[in-house]
């Protein structure tokens, strides 16, 4: 599951009536409750819980339907993950599923349109990042998601060539002087080669957050000749032996990574509240942003992770509100309320290609303070009251 996997499920359109199963199940067989295929067990109360609450006939019949199509694909499923998430739609038959090496929430969401929130939470929360482990002849390069950790280099930079001169006597100063001066050197060469597979990551994996690891000589060395893009895409330092373990390079990385990404999110909303206050380009609390939202002027929507709301949503051409008006006000369609409009919202964010950021700690207590959601636009707002 990546970020383009998530963008074709948000394409899907919405369905005239409730025909979208979205179940997120967790399988980790190092749990004991998952253990001699329980999970299906709660699979099949999660799907009788919802079954009670439909009352339509021909809408018990599409559930039905759904859930009889996920149940048989889970009676036979082999976990090796930690998580499973599966979709159906009964309107044309579509059904996909995905593994995450992280636990979710477990839940059943029958509705209009695909349940997308919570992966679009744990992408954000779990951004990936490179990690450059070097020395002074060699090279690693580790990729971290969401999914794990994966190492897809490991290069021998040229080591026979370079030699580090600890002690020398008197009489050979010199020699040893040109001798050492000769290792440094390549030394940088080496390190060059490093920064050049850090460029082409960025390219190849669209990656722009890096751990340095290796010596705290090395990384201070590397740091000081990367081009300005690349050092503004380090993260931070981490102390490692070159032949660390996978293991080892998460254990030590991970915590830089998650400072940072907290970090970022309190000067995100510090930075939207700021511009919302002097009308520049954003708009913050419910109602202006879900009025931005319906004119596609989003670029980024961001959100507190604890932040939830009613609202109502229009079933033609599917605009949202957070107040009930007597009708729609682009389509004069009747509108229907729906129990979590800033779910909604996220997924409609999506469907339109705009950034989703989910902030949590206290970045997520500052949003609340200020109205729990707001966006960065694409252009100045003019007027978005709501």
């Amino acid at each position: 599951m990546n970020r383009y996997d998530l963008s074709l499920l948000s394409l899907r359109t919405h369905s005239a009536q409730p025909s979208n199963l979205s179940v997120y199940l967790n399988v980790d067989q190092s749990k004991p409750e998952n253990l001699n295929r329980k999970f299906e067990a709660r699979l099949r109360r999660l799907g009788s819980t919802v079954q009670r609450f439909l009352t339509d006939a021909a809408e018990r019949e599409r559930y039905a339907a759904a859930f009889q199509h996920v149940k048989e694909f889970v009676s036979v499923y082999r976990p090796a993950a930690k998580a499973l998430v599966l979709f159906f739609d009964a309107t044309d038959g579509f059904f996909s599923h995905y593994e995450l090496e992280f636990p979710v929430s477990e839940q059943i969401h029958w509705d209009r349109e695909l349940l997308l929130q919570p992966l679009a939470n744990a992408m954000d929360q779990l951004e990936g990042y490179g990690v450059v482990l070097t020395d002074r002849a060699r090279l690693r390069l580790f990729l971290v998601s969401f999914a794990g950790i994966e190492e897809f280099a490991h290069e021998d930079l040229n080591a026979k060539h370079v030699r580090h001169i600890k002690t020398v006597g008197m009489d050979n100063v010199g020699s040893s002087s040109r001798v050492q001066r000769k290792a440094d050197n390549e030394v940088r060469v080496n390190l060059r080669r490093v920064i050049k597979k850090m460029d082409e990551l960025t390219k190849s994996r669209k990656l722009h957050r890096f751990v340095l690891a290796g010596t705290q000589e090395i990384t201070r060395e590397l740091r000081t000749m990367l081009p300005i893009r690349l050092a503004l895409s380090v993260i931070g330092e981490a102390i490692l032996t070159i032949n660390a373990s996978p293991e080892d390079v998460l254990t030590s990385t991970r915590p830089i990574a998650e400072k940072y990404e907290l970090d970022s999110e309190v000067e995100k909303v510090n930075s939207l509240v700021t511009s919302a206050a002097k009308a520049g380009k954003s708009v913050i609390g419910l109602g202006r942003t879900l009025k931005a939202l319906n004119s596609d002027r989003v670029w980024e929507l961001i959100y507190a992770g604890a932040y939830l709301s009613p609202g109502y949503e229009c079933p033609k051409c599917f605009a949202l509100f957070s107040a009930r008006p007597t009708r729609c006000s682009y389509c004069s369609s009747r509108i229907q309320a729906v129990n979590n409009v800033v779910e909604r919202a996220v997924e409609h964010a999506l469907r339109r290609r705009a950034r989703v950021e989910v902030v949590t700690g206290r970045a997520s207590v500052a949003l609340m303070t200020a109205g729990g959601i707001g966006a960065l636009l694409k252009t100045r707002t003019g007027s978005l009251e709501a």
